[in-house]
């Protein structure tokens, strides 16, 4: 049964060396320049923790949205707090690779369905700075998604889905999917900033600043599914991430 739990944060800003928060040796800095995202339609910098009045943890919009992220459980999992991808802020840690087939600690952020966060037609782009080892990759390792591979409205998602740790963004709206894999490895414990990007025309993903792209329309995307960060879900099958993530993002570009 998951759970919505509150999350134990450090005691001071990120869990600092020393402390394993979601796998191996301490982060390196950025490998790109931090990007400005005081724009975005919403951002969770993980800066910030507050209580809800069900004595829940949450990570609210750092713009000021509205919006906040829970934390969502199974099997004992958890989510951690550590040093974020800048070297000075906090980012977010997910559960270590389990190797049994069933019962393994699950967790994700899930942010609640809400039409600000629809795209609909208009161009858009998500992304979110991570941190992954090279023993941490699996073939499906979800960084940030909206709705299922079946689900109405459509779907965008970027998740590591390679054991070589190379990123990919699939947008689908109705049975138009456009899906374009990123020919750069992040899986070799430091930080990078990954992007999916659509636009009229295509998608396209870019890894501290190597771009690749593949071409193809993509109608409206609108969603009745919350944002999860983390995993798509916690059953059994899906791709959960078991690095860190930071500076999680949403930009949807103003209507002509």
């Amino acid at each position: 049964m998951a759970a919505v739990v509150a999350l134990l944060a450090c005691t001071t800003s990120g869990c600092g060396p020393g402390d394993d928060g979601g796998g191996g040796a301490d982060p390196a800095p950025t490998t790109a320049p931090t990007s400005d995202l005081s724009d975005a339609t919403m951002w969770l910098s993980f800066e910030e923790q507050r209580l809800t009045f069900r004595g829940e943890t949450e990570f609210p919009d750092a713009v000021g949205g509205g919006f906040a992220a829970l934390v969502v459980t199974a099997n004992d999992g958890t989510v951690e707090v550590v040093a974020g991808a800048d070297g000075r802020g906090d980012a977010v840690a997910f559960p270590e690779k389990c190797e049994p087939t069933t019962g393994c600690p699950r967790a994700m952020l899930e942010v609640p369905p809400d039409p600000a966060l629809d795209a609909g037609t208009a161009d858009f782009e998500f992304g979110a700075a991570v941190w992954v080892a090279p023993d941490q990759t699996t073939t499906g390792s979800n960084i940030v998604q909206r709705g299922r591979f079946d689900t109405e409205g459509g779907l965008w998602k970027l998740q590591v889905d390679s054991l070589e740790g190379r990123p990919s963004c699939v947008v689908r709206s109705g049975d138009d999917q456009v899906l374009v894999r990123s020919a750069v490895s992040v899986a070799d414990s430091a930080w990078h900033r990954v992007v999916c990007r659509r636009d009229g025309s295509g998608v396209e993903i870019e890894v501290d600043g190597v771009v690749d792209r593949e071409d193809g329309e993509t109608g409206s995307v609108d969603s009745e599914w919350p944002i999860r960060i983390g995993s798509p879900g916690l059953g059994e099958q899906d791709d959960q991430f078991h690095g860190r993530i930071d500076d999680v993002y949403l930009r949807i570009a103003p209507s002509a």
